[in-house]
């Protein structure tokens, strides 16, 4: 049976989840799966024989961050799920945030450019992001596009690279395989670079062959399973995977031996 850790997963809390999914789901035009509460992630999780489940919450303006990485703390102490935490752009209380999820273990912080309107490459995330790298906080960003939000997209490949560029010693994960419905840039700027490439919401979307060859190219110590729950089955996500063309010990590398070792576990 294999092991399988799943990188990239959202909850909400209880008294939230239906509102939220329901509100996301309506820009998507996706239905969830699953209800986005921790109990029905840890449910799907057993279902599908996921070892561990890593969740990506995401803040839409400031004032959310220190209840969203509350609740972020709090998830750690459930059995098999870990939480990433979240931070804003020029939120005044990022660097006492970025000090309180290190002292309380969590692993890395969650980015999504679009939700949060900033482009990866401004200048006034930099110092943001050295300050990360400076506790070896991973920055994790939603990259490509947002089926739910109209352009512009302010992740892109081009201006990921700019990133790993300057802060070199900034361990990032690019999620949905470099950029969303944006695979020939990510080809062109990321494909062997100095960074991770999560697999979520995106084997269904270009031809398993194209996968493989990129994946093999990118070097696949580098790509880590995720199946982007509740937008997307994670059994489905799975199966996707088992079906696209990579060996066994490929698989092994991306549905668990890379995210133990990104993570640390």
């Amino acid at each position: 049976m294999r092991k399988i850790i799943d990188i990239h997963t959202h909850v909400f809390p209880d008294q939230l989840a239906a509102r939220a999914v329901k509100q996301l789901a309506g820009l998507s035009g996706e239905q969830a799966p699953i209800d986005g509460t921790a109990g029905g992630l840890e449910a799907s999780k057993r279902k599908n024989g996921i070892a561990l489940s890593v969740t990506q919450p995401v803040s839409t303006k400031g004032s959310q961050v220190s209840s969203i990485n509350a609740f972020a703390v709090e998830l750690n102490k459930r059995p098999a799920l870990i939480n990433f935490g979240s931070l804003f752009p020029d939120y005044e209380g990022n660097t006492a945030e970025i000090r309180r999820l290190k002292t309380a273990g969590i692993k890395g912080v969650k980015f999504h450019p679009d939700y949060q309107n900033f482009f990866v490459d401004e200048e006034r995330m930099f110092p943001l992001y050295r300050q990360m790298a400076d506790v070896g906080l991973i920055a994790f960003f939603h990259a490509g596009v947002d089926i739910g939000l109209p352009p512009p997209v302010h992740c892109t490949p081009d201006r990921l690279v700019k990133i790993l560029d300057r802060v070199p010693e900034l361990t990032v994960v690019a999620a949905h395989f470099g950029g969303f419905k944006m695979w020939d840039d990510v080809e062109k700027h990321l494909i062997g670079r100095s960074l991770w490439l999560d697999t979520s919401y995106t084997l269904a979307w270009f031809p398993a062959g194209r996968f493989v060859k990129m994946a093999r190219k990118h070097g696949m110590e580098k790509i880590v399973f995720g199946s982007d729950s509740p937008w997307a089955d994670q059994g489905e996500e799975i199966k996707l995977h088992a079906e696209s063309g990579l060996t066994e010990s490929e698989l092994a590398a991306v549905f668990h031996d890379n995210a133990a070792r990104l993570l640390g576990i």
